[in-house]
């Protein structure tokens, strides 16, 4: 496993480069302030993923929930239908771990609703980049869309959002537990409300739990 350092570098570098805009005006990263403190929330996030997974470890949680299982927590919602029902699928990489992974679309005439649920239990080092990337508190705004952390009032559950301009779309992604990465993803709707209630509507709570 890299570092809790050197993971910190890693990811600031490819957001250093990735949060320009166009006219290559700065993006989020603007000062070394901004830098020490993005790099210390990789810290902080890599350290409680650590002390999560020993805790579960000292339960004999070490696998990844079966894919039926992890269905069971995808939502329904009102207004919406799901004419193809859920999908999912586990998988055992050597090296990389195991996890599963459940999701399921909804429609509602023009209007889509996308949720995929990933349990990564056991496959800690394998997403260990990705979740602190989320937990870094890093916000951005240009001229199409506006990314940043948002608050859902829940314990151990981190939330990024991203609400497109031009289009009526947005996207959701939760980091729950540091165990599950839970993407909400809606078309022909862009209400900061409309999403954060979607994610609301699913048992957060019991997942925040494992």
């Amino acid at each position: 496993m890299k570092s809790p350092l050197a993971l910190s570098l890693c990811i600031i570098t490819i957001l250093t480069f990735s949060c320009k805009s166009k006219s290559d005006k700065p993006g989020a990263l603007e000062s070394l302030s901004n830098l020490k403190n993005l790099a210390e929330n990789v810290v902080k996030e890599t350290k409680q993923s650590s002390d999560r997974w020993e805790e579960r470890k000292a339960k004999g949680d070490t696998i990844a929930m079966g894919y039926k299982e992890l269905q069971a927590y995808l939502p329904e919602i009102s207004g919406y239908t799901t004419p193809e029902g859920p999908k999912g699928s586990q998988m055992n990489t050597p090296g990389l771990g195991t996890w599963s992974q459940a999701e399921q679309n909804y429609v509602n005439g023009d209007k889509k609703i996308e949720i995929s649920m990933i349990d990564y239990n056991a496959a800690q080092n394998t997403f260990l980049g990705l979740t602190a990337m989320y937990g870094m508190g890093m916000s951005f705004e240009d001229d199409d869309k506006k990314q940043a952390p948002i608050d859902l009032g829940m314990k151990d559950v981190n939330a990024y959002e991203t609400i497109y301009k031009k289009d009526k779309r947005a996207e959701l992604v939760l980091v729950v537990s540091q165990r599950f990465i839970i993407n909400v993803k809606t078309e022909g709707e862009n209400d900061e409300s409309f999403i954060t209630s979607v994610a609301k509507s699913m048992r957060l709570n019991d997942l925040s739990s494992k």
